[in-house]
């Protein structure tokens, strides 16, 4: 979980693919001439090429049952993995948050072992505030079915394990979080553009610790297809004029992907995505304070807010 990557490239096109265009890259949409299309529409008629088998399969890791449990959420006909914070057995609602790592996003290692506070990747400031918290594995990732699809059929994982974490009796289905860090807060945006158009009641906020403008490791990737349409459909920049859901990108300004997130943030008119660069913290260091004061106002039902000008160190 400790690659940053590299900045990608400037994505300029707040929702470049119009009409016309999709017609001469063969994709059928079913809207008038004068709408534009959504992320969502777009992948709803588009399979993906990329097709990425594991190169090595690695066991479920076993944390300490009791603090998570191993349960199977259904996604695209594949029962996929995913670790649950346990019901604490008192009968009362909790809210929750689904966390996705960074590095190969699919696969989970020790993902409970708490780091130090200048570089905490396991998000435990959620789960020492009593929130329950889901890591779900993706497709491809330990022992699941299915390809590594580099962001794409990984979108609707993350939504069905939400689905999923929504139907436990101890989760306050109206107070469900999506948090991630690195390529995993890449991920968390993609998912916020197209659950706010198909699941738009299903996340109370997304959390994107630094995140890129488009997705890291295809230029790894073999493409049997139309490599620019497989890039679009994966970078966030394209798409922020969807989010309609409560959306942070938070990043430190010390290293890491501020520049490129900044960039990005600059031409953002959407009030629903909001960008809170923190002085004197990096990609890892802001990780801790940030999810620590963040985890208060999820426990204390309050809305998300960020003062990137406070004095976090006082608050670690």
């Amino acid at each position: 979980m400790q690659r940053v990557g590299g900045q990608g490239r400037e994505a300029t096109r707040h929702r470049a693919l119009s009409v016309s265009a999709l017609m001469i890259m063969g994709i059928s949409v079913n809207i008038s001439a004068s709408a534009t299309p959504t992320l969502a529409s777009l992948r709803s008629h588009y399979e993906t090429t990329i097709n990425v088998e594991p190169t090595v399969k690695t066991p479920l890791p076993t944390p300490p049952t009791k603090l998570f449990k191993t349960v199977r959420y259904d996604s695209d006909g594949m029962s996929l993995a995913a670790f649950v914070t346990p019901d604490p057995q008192d009968q009362k609602k909790y809210p929750a948050i689904v966390w996705i790592t960074g590095g190969e996003s699919n696969t989970l290692a020790d993902f409970w072992r708490k780091g130090s506070k200048q570089n905490d990747q396991t998000a435990s400031p959620y789960r020492d505030a009593d929130a329950i918290m889901m890591f779900p594995i993706l497709r491809g990732g330990n022992d699941n079915t299915g390809n590594i699809e580099v962001n794409y059929g990984e979108v609707d994982d993350v939504i069905a394990a939400a689905e999923y974490l929504a139907t436990l009796p101890y989760i306050d289905s109206s107070r469900i979080y999506l948090g991630g860090h690195s390529t995993g807060g890449t991920l968390a945006l993609l998912v916020s553009e197209v659950a706010s158009s198909t699941h738009p009641n299903l996340f109370k906020a997304v959390i994107s610790f630094g995140a890129t403008q488009e997705t890291m490791f295809l230029h790894e990737v073999t493409f049997t297809g139309d490599e620019q349409r497989e890039m679009d459909l994966r970078t966030p920049a394209n798409w922020i004029d969807d989010i309609r859901m409560p959306t942070w990108i938070i990043e430190g300004k010390r290293s890491g992907n501020y520049r490129d997130l900044k960039s990005m943030c600059d031409k953002n008119k959407n009030p629903m995505l909001q960008c809170s660069f923190i002085p004197r913290y990096d990609h890892f260091s802001v990780l801790y304070p940030l999810n620590r004061h963040l985890a208060q106002q999820i426990m204390s039902d309050e809305t998300l807010s960020i003062d990137a000008n406070a004095s976090w160190t006082d608050r670690n």
